[in-house]
């Protein structure tokens, strides 16, 4: 048996040791000791093992609304992310499949939010001729929409002891961090800025999130009415 066969035999066996049955229990937590000590596997490893990631395909830079979306996804599931360059994946980290419930949502929001910036420029910015002008105001657009996410996901997440083994994982990992994408406007397109947040704001309303409770059991609603 290699280790990471036995990591999983070991948690097979402490989920017995919480048997009814006593003598099973003490049994199994018998021989998951023997074989933790066998393979030197401690519980920091054991707990750690449960943490998975699961990636969604991303551009390597991102303005900072998009950074902000992926960080409104993860905590929605008590998980995190990372940029894989390498991949050119998004990359959530969470515990018992979260991650992936984390990565479905982050594609579900931006498809809206994507739709909503395209409808927001062809409306509202059709007359601003400058194009770094008018992707700094769609940015802004956009910001205002994910912070509205971000007020009514912080409702809902919350396993705080599943984000901090995320954190501890990721620790390992010696992460480089990213930075955001930066758009040069004009000062007018900056002062035009707090409009724009706020008119995203009011759309950010109308975002949909379904955030998993107990894992599979079921699913509660974010956002607006479908």
């Amino acid at each position: 048996m290699d280790k990471q066969k036995a990591l999983e035999k070991i948690k097979k066996c402490l989920a017995l040791s919480k048997s009814a049955n006593e003598h099973e229990a003490a049994q199994a937590l018998k021989q998951a000791q023997a074989l933790m000590k066998q393979y030197g596997i401690g519980t920091e490893e054991i707990k750690l093992s449960d943490v998975g990631e699961f990636g969604a395909q991303a551009a390597m830079t991102l303005p900072q609304w998009h950074w902000n979306l992926t960080a409104v996804c993860a905590k929605a599931f008590d998980c995190n992310r990372y940029l894989d360059v390498a991949l050119g994946e998004m990359v959530f980290v969470g515990v018992a499949g979260k991650q992936e419930l984390a990565a479905y949502a982050y594609e579900v929001l931006l498809r809206q939010l994507r739709k909503a910036r395209r409808e927001y420029m062809a409306t509202e910015l059709k007359r601003v001729r400058i194009a770094k002008n008018k992707t700094y105001r769609a940015d802004c657009f956009c910001e205002g929409w994910v912070n509205t996410v971000w007020r009514q996901v912080r409702l809902f997440a919350g396993s705080k002891e599943e984000a901090e083994l995320v954190e501890r994982y990721l620790e390992g990992k010696k992460l480089t961090d990213a930075k955001a994408r930066t758009v040069s406007a004009s000062s007018t397109a900056k002062a035009a800025g707090g409009y724009d947040r706020f008119r995203g704001a009011e759309q950010g309303k109308e975002a949909q999130l379904h955030h998993a409770m107990n894992g599979t059991d079921g699913v509660k609603q974010i956002g607006g009415a479908a």
